[in-house]
């Protein structure tokens, strides 16, 4: 029994049907009533908050407690059975929905159905449905208007197997077509059956007063002669399965941003991925929804709205969905956006980039799974603001310091032979760069300098020869696959702190007592040349143990303290470290140096365990 509010009950009443909106029982309650609708909206309190005196059509969304209570008290319903008749119930899962709430609650009660996916008043319906269920009740009003046929990604009725309808089959106008600021046409005529179509019949003339209302029964045999077949029906029921409150709230909301989202990129790109998971007649009727918005002024067809005809939306949905669905995401959506598609296809750059900041809107919403995928594929990054510096891409599970700054060898030649035309050196200082990146974000001289292999003004082609060569190729997929499969290898390994090595070894260099120790096991230098003194070739040695301890580059090997600030120092320990490299690289053909190598490994290997205890 509704609570007291001051207001006179009716005499009459009815009990809402099962998932029936406010707008459906408005007009079966005033059918029974022999009333307008416009009329029964006055008597119940709907029309108390606006100045005109009109049923806004915010009303469908959600209601204010008062407005709950005048409403409950006149209709003798429960409060809860008519805030079930709005759209607040499936605010929690259902994202648009969500926010055309918000912006009600926050008032602005005249613009809150911004959102492409999200009719602002009952948009589709079921023939059958409407027709009712036998029962006197419904013979006599109607059957329910549902809530859920609001809702865009609701195309079909699963009770009877059909696609939903939007237009009247006599005037072949969108039925119970209103302003949307108004929940009902005016003037809403008290005769008009609830299951007959109220769209006025002059409404393309452009007076402030509509005609009369067409009338033409909506109950009739469903227009589609396609049916839902099985696999569309089973994605139906899911989505319905996500809507009803009770269940988990995460997944629901993360699975319709997800594939509002992602339907909105299908659009963008279509007809690229039309035959990915659906039939003919559903391509060709959403090739024909895009087509309509073609021309020389793209704007409109710049929007990622729901397709109104539920079976244009159902086989957009359907592809969707099954993109969504596939075990390699970042696989499954590098059709959708690649490099191609933003420069070379023809498609405006301007569609791209306006599906780029949606997502980075939403971005938070979406699983880690969605966000890396799209993150590195589509591509767009999240930044510190407009014009801002990257941030960490998520789900990447490697931090900086785990990165080595110059990638192993081996790793570099199982995950990077595709880049031939990049010198070897390159593709193993790249690689770590571009890693480093993805795990602290910023930009590539940033995660250069983290690595300590970007001198101060000095540009070593992070950016501009592997992003150029990436791009030209074609293989900026592969190359993120690369680091894909490089990070999982690392993370499979023993987690290492490259970072703290580097820190504890900027100044060192191998103490003369070790390197006495090692010269005690080397058999005598020979050569035709004069020897080079034994200090110099301790601090030559000292850059190689560096490198084997931190992963590092020759390049890179930091310069012995007390020589660096000398330029002719800094030239001859250059020059030494570069000769000692050599001579360790061809150390097959030289038996001193073919000794001094193992020695030098196994001393980095104590220093670096010596380290990573600390």
């Amino acid at each position: 029994m509704a609570m007291s509010s001051g207001r006179r009950p009716f005499g009459l009443s009815l009990d809402p049907l099962k998932g029936e909106s406010l707008t459906g029982f408005v007009l079966r309650l005033a059918h029974r009533l022999h009333i307008s609708p416009h009329e029964l909206a006055q008597l119940t309190g709907l029309t108390e908050q606006d100045r005109l005196g009109r049923a806004r059509a915010s009303l469908s969304t959600r209601l204010t407690p008062v407005e709950i209570k005048n409403f409950a008290a006149t209709t003798r319903l429960d409060p809860r059975e008519v805030r079930a008749m709005t759209l607040e119930p499936l605010a929690s899962r259902y994202p648009p929905a969500a926010r055309s709430v918000a912006n009600v609650r926050a008032g602005k009660v005249y613009s809150m159905h911004t959102d492409g996916w999200l009719f602002a008043t009952t948009a589709r319906y079921c023939p059958r449905c409407l027709a009712g269920d036998g029962s006197d009740i419904q013979s006599t009003h109607g059957g329910p208007w549902q809530i859920l046929w609001r809702l865009p990604v609701v195309f079909a009725c699963p009770l009877h197997e059909v696609f939903l309808e939007h237009l009247c089959p006599h005037c072949h106008k969108p039925v119970n077509f209103s302003s949307r600021a108004q929940l009902f046409p005016r003037p809403a005529a008290s005769g008009v059956h609830p299951a007959h179509c109220r769209s006025s019949t002059d409404q393309d003339i452009p007076t402030s007063r509509p005609g009369a209302p067409c009338g033409a029964p909506l109950a009739h045999d469903p227009l589609h002669h396609h049916r839902p077949g099985p696999a569309l029906l089973a994605l139906q029921h899911k989505i319905l399965r996500l809507l009803p409150p009770g269940g988990p709230k995460r997944p629901a909301q993360q699975y319709f941003t997800e594939l509002l989202l992602l339907a909105g990129l299908v659009m963008i790109c279509w007809p690229r991925v039309q035959a990915v998971g659906t039939t003919r007649q559903l391509a060709a009727a959403v090739g024909q929804h895009l087509a309509i918005h073609e021309g020389t002024d793209s704007r409109p067809y710049r929007s990622t709205g729901a397709p109104v005809d539920a079976f244009a939306c159902a086989g957009l949905l359907q592809v969707t969905d099954r993109i969504l669905a596939a075990d390699d995401l970042r696989e499954a959506l590098s059709a959708l956006a690649p490099e191609e598609n933003r420069t070379r296809s023809g498609i405006p750059p301007t569609r791209h980039l306006i599906w780029d900041k949606n997502f980075k809107r939403h971005r938070s919403a979406c699983s880690e799974r969605f966000q890396l995928a799209a993150d590195t594929i589509v591509p767009t990054f999240r930044r510190t603001g407009k014009g801002g510096l990257r941030l960490p891409s998520t789900g990447v599970g490697l931090r900086p310091e785990h990165i080595p700054a110059f990638l192993p060898q081996a790793l570099a030649e199982h995950h990077l032979n595709f880049l031939s035309a990049i010198a070897p050196k390159m593709r193993r200082r790249s690689a770590s760069v571009f890693l480093v990146r993805r795990a602290r974000g910023g930009s590539l001289d940033e995660a250069a300098q983290f690595l300590e292999i970007n001198p101060q003004g000095k540009r070593n082609g992070y950016t501009q020869l592997l992003n150029r060569h990436l791009r030209t190729s074609g293989t900026a997929r592969d190359f993120e696959q690369a680091l894909d499969g490089i990070t999982a290898e690392l993370l499979a390994g023993p987690v290492i702190d490259y970072q703290h090595r580097r820190e504890a070894l900027a100044t060192w260099t191998l103490e003369p007592e070790n390197w006495q120790h090692i010269l005690a096991q080397l058999p005598v230098l020979t050569s035709h040349r004069k020897p080079i003194s034994d200090d110099r070739r301790r601090l030559a040695v000292s850059a190689y143990i560096w490198t084997r301890a931190t992963e590092g580059e020759p390049d890179f090997a930091p310069c012995p303290p007390h020589i660096a600030p000398d330029p002719g120092l800094r030239a001859v320990w250059t020059r030494e470290r570069h000769n000692v490299f050599h001579w360790l690289r061809e150390a097959d053909h030289q038996p001193y140096y073919d000794a001094l190598k193992p020695l030098l490994e196994d001393h980095a290997e104590h220093l670096a365990k010596e380290i990573d205890r600390r």
